[in-house]
């Protein structure tokens, strides 16, 4: 509890305590020798009446159904109004007191000078008048009875739903506790959720339904509970006749739909697509597809633009379970339009291609980090720690320590040591004409050492500033044929190019994505079969 809540909190609670034993005086001076004792001997007023006002709040008593939420948490009904909790899980003071008020009328009966909750106590002629009222009405009732449609009650077999949040801290078995569920018995859940779920896993904000049902002798018994821990997720555990506990999890039934979303680029692509409302996930998938042939940090400029289209799966009711494939994108960089499309062929290989069929997967990589700046490019310059001109053989990428490296492409590990001037690096073979180098890093993933084979986009390192370094950067170079070339220039050509009837058939699921793309509309998700 904050500082500045903790006077606030005690203010309420005293101006509670004290309507509520001002009240109790005064009953105790004007009460009669007729009037009941308490029904739990040994309780004082006060205790009585907060166990009165913490039994369970009632709903529908008539139905056989009541929902009941403890003090701890949630909120209560009094006579049909309810009420949350406030936001230190307290009764709020007000309502407090007219529950205790509501709870001492509906054992007692009113006092002599109180007609309603609320109202202002009546002598004197008025006084005389409400009791001759009193007499004349049809439904009146006498001091100690209350009316049947306002006195809930809970039967044997009755149902008591609690709704539940996980607090930050919180343990799923001090939660059971917390319900009063006997700690045997809070065992046996714990071990027949582990066995769908790890309860370590429930998380603050996680919400939960528990079900209680009335005994024959009036107390609750703890029956099932339920929560999503993901959408689309459902977990769920009984409790069987002999006392025992199962656990389930069931998946809800889920909708493909295909979604759209384009912009233009005012700033970055990243800041553009999200404002557009595109999940991250899927604006991850387009920069890596693109990423074989747009240098992100040169190549974009303001105005430029971009187009996504991708399957997404919901729940029936609207809910994102996840984002599925990446169908088509396109960015227009300068004027110039670059498309990719997803493909599946016949042997259930997926990649992308552009429009005329050529593969997007290059030999290498051009930047095998995400998320980097680039600071320093290819060629001569002023080494910053040696102080005199020096050939730059690669670039520079500036990135947070532990920031994972990539393979550029499939090769072989040909080097994976520390070096002096390149620190932690490691070099790859990829074929007889390229090889690649890493420099710089924190540390070299675990297995990576010469002969180990490793494919495009494997994670070797991370990010450092070991050797010769001022800050923590990639040092990447590309060796072809013996020499150094410009990483940021380098070409290669396509994996693999679409060919006869590869390649008819790609043109037919081209012509049909495309044409599910124009038909919907910008920031819209329509229903499609698969």
């Amino acid at each position: 509890m904050t500082p500045t809540r903790r006077p606030v909190l005690f203010m309420l609670a005293g101006s509670v305590l004290g309507a509520a034993c001002a009240t109790l005086v005064y009953v105790g001076t004007s009460r009669t020798p007729s009037e009941p004792e308490f029904a739990e001997p040994g309780l004082s007023r006060i205790e009585t009446l907060v166990s009165q006002v913490s039994a369970a709040s009632i709903n529908g008593a008539d139905s056989g159904q009541v929902s009941h939420a403890p003090l701890s948490r949630g909120g209560f009904s009094v006579e049909g109004d309810w009420m949350d909790l406030d936001a230190f899980g307290h009764i709020p003071p007000s309502f407090a007191a007219r529950a205790a008020l509501t709870t001492w009328n509906a054992s007692f009966g009113p006092t002599p000078s109180e007609t309603v909750l609320g109202g202002a106590p009546v002598d004197g002629e008025d006084e005389a008048e409400t009791a001759q009222d009193t007499q004349d009405a049809p439904d009146a009732q006498t001091p100690g009875t209350v009316a049947s449609s306002t006195e809930p009650t809970l039967r044997a077999g009755d149902l008591v739903d609690v709704s539940l949040t996980i607090s930050s801290g919180e343990t799923f078995m001090g939660l059971l506790l917390d319900q009063e569920i006997p700690r045997q018995t809070a065992l046996g859940i714990v071990d027949a959720l582990k066995k769908t779920f790890d309860p370590r896993s429930l998380r603050a904000g996680q919400d939960m339904m528990m079900t209680f049902v009335v005994s024959d002798e009036g107390d609750l018994t703890f029956q099932n509970l339920s929560f999503e821990p993901t959408v689309g997720e459902t977990i769920s555990l009984t409790r069987a006749d002999d006392g025992t506990f199962s656990s389930s999890k069931q998946a809800v039934e889920t909708v493909r739909h295909i979604v759209r979303y384009d912009g233009v680029i005012t700033s970055s692509l990243f800041e553009a697509a999200v404002q557009a409302g595109a999940p991250q996930k899927v604006l991850a998938d387009m920069i890596r597809v693109f990423s074989y042939d747009v240098d992100f940090q040169r190549d974009i400029r303001q105005n430029d633009s971009f187009e996504i289209f991708y399957e997404q799966m919901d729940t029936k009711d609207g809910r994102t379970v996840r984002t599925g494939d990446l169908l088509y994108a396109s960015l227009t960089l300068s004027g110039k339009k670059y498309q990719l499309y997803r493909y599946e062929n016949a042997d259930g290989g997926v990649d992308y291609y552009n429009e005329r069929g050529e593969g997007v997967r290059k030999a290498l990589l051009r930047t095998p980090i995400n998320g980097a700046r680039l600071t320093s490019s290819f060629g001569m310059r002023r080494h910053p720690i040696l102080g005199y001109s020096k050939m730059h053989k690669g670039v520079d990428f500036a990135a947070p320590p532990g920031t994972p490296i990539y393979a550029a492409g499939d090769g072989v590990i040909a080097k994976a040591e520390f070096g002096r001037g390149y620190g932690n690096h490691v070099r790859i073979r990829h074929d007889s004409e390229f090889q690649t180098v890493y420099a710089h890093m924190r540390n070299i993933a675990q297995g990576i050492k010469p002969g180990t084979r490793v494919k495009q986009g494997q994670v070797i390192g991370y990010v450092g500033s070991t050797g010769m370094s001022t800050g923590p950067h990639l040092h990447y170079e590309i060796v072809r044929n013996g020499s150094h070339v410009n990483p940021q220039s380098t070409r290669f050509a396509a994996s693999s190019n679409l060919k006869g009837k590869e390649l008819a058939e790609f043109q037919r699921q081209r012509d049909r994505t495309y044409a599910a793309f124009e038909a919907t509309p910008s920031g819209t998700k329509l229903a499609s079969a698969k």
